[in-house]
């Protein structure tokens, strides 16, 4: 097995390599080493496609152009430069004084009317804005009075203030305007993104450098560009590169993503429509061998990441023996080339991926393998938009990305995941008692007993597998002497933030 694992990993890593990119654009050719007294480069997979805040709010917020009511610091806590205090006044109301400290970009001010009017906006034309609470209407009732009103209740304003979807920004003649520290100079969606400092962010903004975003193919390319300096920032480092860029003697960062690896499956049709199928196959799939092939992280055991209170208590297993008897009780048998199959049709897995998180096509095609080697093909594909793939219904197991709590709390994920009608619920799935806990926690204030509804809802998934847990990452940056002290946080949701370079 070990032998097999090694003699694999070898060559999905090779490929991961190739497709570590977001497959936009190459790096433009040689460039200049960065300098001291020029723009902070960063190299990544992709740039903002553009600054329309329902379609790009989280890239613009990890690249700190925009930033939500709340945001989370460094240690996990929420803070706010708009609120100076949130008040529940009912079930569905709430009230929050506002700081009126904050300016947007173009030096006006953000006031109760400004947060109104586009947190309004985006209640109505984003539809992830009304999965904890359903819609929300803010009213401003004077400069610094906002009142909230929610569809159901929820314990948690400060959390759903801070959802990545809920950015603070106003448009003006057709283009939009924000309030984080930097600005956009320059936006080409699949080449760079060239960034100013906001000069009304704080008393600091001349302090900042500039910073360019840089879109690499590939992450060998990227690779090359740090050895070369013409980087001083690189995410998305493969455990290989982040290893090889340590050996020569550079910076190199591991930290917890915060984001999870887990698979989407497709309960509406196909074969993993069959809750058999997908048990059978979330019990062949080995969590042990991911970790092992990334060379970091841990065995999932939930949707959360581990530090979270409120993370999952499952413990995966992996059992080719139960798996088979599973497939024989859901009709399947194998043929005389030992492929499963079910009355003459082989039993088939599409597996889908992207290729903006590097590690992502690692485990695919380790799984792969290993449904091969248990009797099941399998058909891989490698997607640019691997939202239109699950919008499409094109699949029976996507391998997915995400920071499931962003906000620091657990409902915006399971309410857009699991909840009927869910924003990303896209296949369908629906579940009385995951709807009912659902409810509880909008009911129930933070705490033991909250957290506890999120393990009950986790302990369900790991029972129905509308989503197969995999692996809870930890990730790498590597850093140029510029940029050494740097500290990551929140995965790479806050990749530009208020303290780089400073």
């Amino acid at each position: 097995m070990k032998k097999r694992l090694v003699l694999l990993l070898t060559g999905i890593i090779a490929l991961a390599m190739i497709l570590a990119g977001c497959g936009g654009s190459d790096n433009g050719g040689a460039s200049e080493e960065a300098t001291a007294d020029g723009p902070i480069v960063i190299g990544c997979s992709y740039v903002a496609g553009n600054t329309n805040p329902v379609d790009s709010a989280w890239d613009l917020t990890s690249h700190g152009i925009s930033e939500g009511i709340y945001m989370q610091d460094a240690e996990g806590n929420l803070v706010s430069r708009f609120v100076s205090k949130l008040e529940r006044k009912d079930d569905l109301t709430w009230k929050a004084e506002l700081t009126n400290a904050v300016k947007f970009s173009d030096g006006s001010d953000c006031d109760a009317k400004a947060l109104a009017d586009c947190m309004n906006y985006l209640q109505k034309n984003n539809e992830m804005a009304n999965g904890t609470a359903g819609v929300v209407k803010f009213t401003a009732e004077d400069d610094g009075t906002l009142t909230i009103v929610t569809e159901r209740p929820t314990p948690v304003m400060d959390s759903l203030l801070a959802e990545w979807c809920n950015v603070v920004f106003k448009e003006v003649d057709g283009d939009f305007i924000y309030t984080g520290p930097y600005m956009v100079k320059k936006l080409d969606s699949e080449v760079s993104l060239e960034m100013e400092p906001n000069p009304y962010y704080d008393d600091r903004a001349e302090q900042r450098s500039d910073v360019t975003l840089k879109v690499f193919s590939d992450a060998a390319a990227m690779q090359q560009a740090f050895e070369a300096k013409e980087i001083d920032l690189m995410f998305g480092l493969t455990p290989e590169v982040a290893e090889t860029l340590k050996g020569e003697g550079f910076t190199v960062k591991d930290f917890d993503a915060g984001y999870q690896y887990f698979g989407f499956t497709n309960v509406k049709k196909g074969p993993m429509a069959d809750v058999n199928v997908r048990k059978a196959i979330n019990l062949i799939l080995n969590r042990e061998d991911m970790v092992t092939a990334l060379k970091a992280g841990r065995v999932a055991n939930g949707i959360f990441a581990q530090y979270y209170s409120f993370a999952g208590d499952v413990e995966e297993k992996t059992d080719a023996a139960e798996a088979a008897k599973l497939l024989e009780g859901a009709g399947y048998s194998k043929n005389a080339d030992g492929i499963y199959e079910k009355d003459g049709k082989k039993l088939s897995i599409h597996m889908v991926t992207y290729s903006a998180r590097a590690d992502l096509p690692i485990l695919m095609q380790l799984s792969a393998s290993e449904l091969t080697e248990a009797g099941i093909e399998s058909k891989t594909d490698i997607v640019d938009d691997i939202n239109a793939s699950l919008e499409g219904g094109d699949y029976d197991l996507v391998f997915y990305a995400q920071h499931t709590a962003p906000s620091g709390e657990p409902s915006a994920f399971l309410n857009m995941a699991l909840a009927e009608g869910g924003s990303r619920n896209y296949a369908g799935y629906n579940n009385d008692k995951i709807n009912d806990l659902l409810k509880k926690m909008g009911e129930t204030e933070p705490g033991a007993d909250r957290d506890q509804l999120s393990k009950d809802i986790q302990k369900i998934v790991a029972e129905e597998l509308p989503i197969i847990y995999m692996v809870d990452p930890q990730w790498h940056v590597a850093l140029s002497e510029r940029v050494a002290n740097y500290e990551p946080y929140c995965g790479d949701y806050y990749t530009v933030n208020a303290e780089l370079g400073l």
